[in-house]
């Protein structure tokens, strides 16, 4: 049996995992990617003065994790936080330090909690039932007569949000068990990803034909392919047409979502409903940076300031957030050096995303002027709320500010990455129909991190090992295991 010749559609994180692992054993293989670079939605900017991840920054470390693994052997720092918490309650007062740590352990205890029941009791739940409403009822179980603190625990819940990329009230229950990366040991990474990158992308560099700035738009793969010894073919952007044996798409859920019709013939009817069938999130990242970490009051040496700051539902800025999105925060002037930043990195999700996306768009801000940013306005009024700060003080004042806008990016399909939102059916089904894809017929493979293994999905690890497990399949369907 002859060596197929496969090409890889998309050079992110899975499509570089799977020719690797293609090459490793002399298969042929061609890289298409549309983007002038390798990396998909692992990129950076220099915008802030120092490099900094727009895509994924975290690792999770429950379990044997292959990119923490790369991590160690390209020495690519990771942080972990130092557990400590700020909450902000809706009338912007700081939520007692006790009380905060108490709460944010309820949180995630009543996660886990959540997380369990959906897994054991996934086919008696409602699919229009929530996370959320989970945390309702355990908020009457756990305070009956106390609205004040069920609505602090109700508050602090939609810190989910900035898992997801959708509100607490999106995620379905029934396959909330899904989201178990979500929950765990986890660092991140101080530097970037681009070592992690590199060392993936090593291989497939050096052996694979990889062609830039080549958008397919086009798959013509016959039912019967497989059976038939028939090609698959690719038509570019350009009118060019390629043939292969093997053809893996690597191409986000949000773009098989808004691409359907690139398939001839049409999406198996299982698989078309599979990819309606899964969520796709909306999250973004705002790095602000000052001339100084004013909030840590000159003691930068010592990690003691609290990594992680949530402000809840906020009724202090009604001007900028009628809607009061709760906003949160990490503190990178945390990381140990070279690496320690006077920034604050916020995540945003859902309409709060769109909004500020949008804002930034609408009305660009001069170079190097960040304090005239159309965004500084929305967060001002919560850096005004860290400790030192002075309004008239040169070190409050942003240096930088750095937005993401994936929900504008056709390539990233308009979003983050994949979630199980209140509504869906078969969400386990749906990622296993992706997951298998066309190609035992028609040789045309899908692979991301919304055809991970369960414990994986929407995480970049997952992504790696989709792109990992087709191409091992393929190698066994050729003779090579």
């Amino acid at each position: 049996m002859s060596k197929p010749h496969v090409a890889v559609v998309g050079a992110g994180i899975a499509g570089l995992r799977c020719a690797a692992v293609l090459l490793e054993r002399g298969v042929r293989v061609t890289i298409l990617e549309a983007r002038d670079r390798i990396g998909g939605r692992i990129c950076q900017s220099d915008a802030l003065g120092y490099p900094a991840d727009l895509g994924p920054q975290w690792i999770h470390t429950s379990g044997e994790n292959p990119l923490l693994t790369l991590a160690t052997e390209t020495g690519t720092p990771v942080h972990s936080w130092n557990g400590k918490t700020n909450i902000y309650d809706s009338d912007g007062t700081l939520v007692e330090a006790a009380r905060a740590d108490r709460f944010s352990d309820l949180v995630w205890e009543t996660v886990d909690e959540a997380l369990k029941y959906s897994e054991e009791r996934g086919d008696e739940i409602s699919a229009d039932e929530s996370l959320y409403d989970f945390f309702s009822r355990k908020a009457g179980e756990l305070f009956p007569a106390s609205e004040e603190d069920r609505r602090l625990l109700l508050n602090m819940s939609q810190m989910w949000g900035a898992y997801i990329g959708h509100p607490v009230d999106r995620q379905s229950l029934r396959f909330a068990w899904m989201e178990h990366c979500c929950v765990g040991d986890e660092v991140i990474v101080t530097s970037t990803y681009a070592a992690i990158l590199a060392k993936i992308a090593e291989l497939p560099l050096s052996r694979a034909e990889v062609q830039l700035n080549e958008r397919v738009v086009s798959i013509e793969a016959a039912e019967d392919a497989r059976p038939a010894g028939r090609a698959v073919v690719l038509r570019t952007a350009d009118g060019e047409t390629q043939s292969f044996d093997e053809v893996v798409l690597t191409t986000p859920l949000g773009w098989l979502k808004r691409n359907k019709a690139a398939f001839s013939p049409a999406l198996p009817a299982r698989l078309s409903q599979a990819i309606d069938g899964v969520s796709v999130g909306n999250l973004e990242k705002v790095f602000i940076s000052f001339p100084e970490a004013f909030w840590l009051g000159g003691d930068d040496e010592e990690d003691t300031f609290p990594g992680y700051t949530n402000f809840l539902a906020p009724h202090h800025a009604s001007e900028t957030n009628p809607a009061r999105w709760p906003q949160e925060a990490y503190n990178l002037a945390a990381f140990a050096a070279p690496h320690r930043h006077a920034t604050l990195l916020f995540y945003l999700y859902g309409d709060c995303a769109h909004a500020l996306v949008s804002l930034a768009a609408s009305a660009p801000s001069p170079a190097g002027v960040a304090a005239q940013s159309p965004l500084w306005p929305f967060f001002a009024p919560y850096v005004a709320l860290l400790p030192h700060y002075e309004p008239s003080a040169a070190a409050c004042a942003p240096s930088a500010i750095l937005a993401t806008a994936w929900l504008r990016d056709p390539l990233a399909g308009h979003g983050s990455y994949v979630n199980f939102q209140v509504g869906a059916a078969d969400a386990a089904g749906d990622v296993a129909s992706m997951r298998e894809g066309m190609g035992v017929q028609r040789k045309v493979w899908l692979a991301g991190e919304h055809t991970s293994p369960f414990e994986e999905c929407g995480t970049a690890t997952g992504a790696y090992l989709a792109g990992e497990g087709v191409g091992r399949r393929i190698l066994g369907l050729a003779g090579l295991a």
